[in-house]
């Protein structure tokens, strides 16, 4: 029960902050009998900033707590285990068969309230103890946990936790682990500075050659040569951060990367010795000659069927295959607002001349019984070309398939959220559009937060957003503020892979057809509830976050 909203145990009321991480635990669809499945377990870095700035503070710690019934637990900024100490055998083994083990990712969304996951997710020190656990399995124990925060840029960096059995409670481990914090976040904050150094030295020998375009980057860091500034116009060195999850521990890694403007960059980067988290990216021009020739003409299929989800510019290509400059546009959709003899009249009348061309606009909107002349149409040599636009195939009806199937050549235009190398362009087009004399430069955080949107209204969409944008005084230079609030992303969307960036996407856009209805987006994308709640947990997405 609960009074006053207040989440209680029993006839006892929790404590505020206990409150609320039980509140979002519930949210996050956390039951109160443990779910190990839900424990996911990966590889860690026992090299990383991290372990390396408090390896020496946990040495002295467990010197201090050898011989107690008390455990050391160290989880880094994704809330996943890096370090494990224990000082009984017995606590060791109760805790592993909870799913306590090195690599184990323990947040709230996953285990509930706990002293790691908790601080993790209220970024504030708590205690919890006994009852106040929100999974059944942890009400034995006691455990105190608080964030280590960078000293310079106040990111979580991880959380340290003691945890003993319920009656080895100690009100001075309070202050015994705000101490130990305080300690590693001083050697964080040197050891950011020794990795500053060798970035620094880095850049030095990569820039020997001026004319070589060059940028460095680590942690928050940004060395970049003026070459390479001007090479990545009209975005930013900060670009290159996208592909940093994608270069290897040891060799090159070799890519191409879209700036905008209608330009591709060839990119060749590798780890800075001594580094986590630093790299060397060196920009190529890329040749003037390498466009392909265009291929040689052929003759234009006589009926083109282009699908695609709304908004992603079948109109528009439908237009572009007609093969005259200025093609007749038929709606569907108008054969629903009048008498349908009368649209049959004038469909009739177009597609009777041969040498003109027809884009039939929505064909899936037309109804049932006109679709036969559109079939008649199709079959006959004699009357005009004929161009349909439509939704993709696996959401037309049978009858509108049947139509379709008759096309002699089908065109599927991809959504804007699988086609974001394209999207610079598309977007700098957009806002010439407004403004034919302007040549606008988007900065590298600005494209970044652009690709984590999903999209929904593909095309559409965009070019509302380009039109806010437009709205504002011009500066030549389009960077995060300027973009509208719900399109800016967070630091920790702008950094996910593409891969864990195409299932954010496909999960945000889940949730908005089933309007948040949790199950139901579960159904559809194939995965448990309890599945969801966790990777919309690891990919940062909440029930109150806007689409980005």
């Amino acid at each position: 029960m609960s009074l006053g909203g207040i989440p209680s145990q029993g006839s006892a009321v929790l404590r505020p902050p206990i409150a609320d991480s039980w509140r979002r635990s519930r949210l996050f669809g956390v039951e109160p009998e443990l779910d190990r499945a839900a424990i996911s377990i990966a590889e860690v870095d026992p090299r990383s900033r991290l372990m390396t700035a408090a390896r020496p503070v946990l040495d002295q710690l467990v010197e201090q707590l050898t011989g107690t019934r008390f455990s050391i637990l160290l989880a880094d900024r994704d809330c996943r285990l890096v370090f494990r100490w224990f000082g009984d055998r017995g606590l060791q083994h109760r805790l592993e068969e909870l799913g306590v083990l090195h690599g184990s990712q323990l947040s709230e969304g996953r285990v509930g309230t706990n002293a790691l996951g908790t601080p993790h997710e209220s970024r504030q020190a708590v205690e919890i103890h006994g009852q106040e656990h929100y999974v059944d399995a942890l009400k034995r124990f006691s455990c105190y946990g608080h964030p280590i925060r960078h000293p310079l840029t106040g990111r979580i960096e991880g959380v340290l936790d003691i945890t003993g059995e319920s009656d080895s409670s100690n009100p001075l481990f309070g202050p015994l682990v705000k101490r130990v914090v305080g300690d590693i976040e001083q050697l964080v904050l040197e050891s950011a500075r020794a990795c500053e150094r060798r970035l620094f030295l880095a850049f030095q020998q990569a820039t020997h050659h001026r004319s070589v375009p060059v940028a460095v980057l680590g942690g928050d860091l940004v060395f970049a040569n003026e070459a390479c500034i001007e090479q990545l116009r009209p975005a930013d060195p900060t670009l290159l951060r996208t592909l940093l999850p994608q270069v290897p521990e040891r060799g090159v890694f070799d890519t191409r990367l879209d700036v905008g403007d209608g330009t591709s960059l060839s990119v060749v980067a590798e780890r800075v010795e001594g580094s986590t988290d630093g790299a060397v990216f060196r920009i190529a021009k890329s040749p003037s000659s390498s466009r392909k020739p265009a291929p040689a003409a052929t003759k234009p299929a006589r009926s083109v069927l282009v699908t695609g989800e709304s908004g992603t510019g079948r109109t528009a290509e439908a237009r572009a295959r007609a093969g005259v400059d200025d093609p007749v546009v038929l709606h569907a959709a108008a054969a629903l607002r009048e008498e349908p003899r009368a649209w049959a009249t004038r469909f009739a009348d177009l597609v009777a001349q041969p040498r003109t061309a027809v884009v039939l606009d929505d064909v899936h909107l037309l109804p049932e019984g006109l679709l036969p002349l559109v079939g008649e149409a199709l079959d006959n040599p004699g009357s005009a070309r004929l161009l349909l636009t439509s939704v993709a195939s696996d959401a037309m009806s049978p009858a509108v398939a049947a139509i379709a199937a008759r096309c002699a050549e089908t065109v599927t235009l991809a959504p804007l959220r699988e086609r974001l190398d394209d999207l610079p362009a598309i977007a700098v087009a957009m806002l010439r559009d407004e403004y034919p004399d302007r040549k606008p430069h988007f900065t590298g955080t600005a494209l970044a937060a652009l690709r984590t949107h999903p999209w929904p209204g593909n095309l559409h969409e965009l070019r509302a957003v380009m039109r806010e944008v437009s709205r504002l005084p011009y500066t030549g230079v389009i960077d995060l503020a300027q973009l509208p609030p719900a399109y800016r992303g967070s630091s920790r969307t702008r950094q996910l892979g593409g891969r864990e960036l195409a299932e954010r996407n496909a999960i945000v856009t889940a949730l908005r057809a089933s309007e948040g209805n949790k199950l139901r987006a579960a159904r559809e994308l194939g995965i448990s509830r309890t599945t969801l709640y966790r990777r919309m947990q690891a990919l940062g997405v909440t029930d109150d976050c806007p689409l980005l």
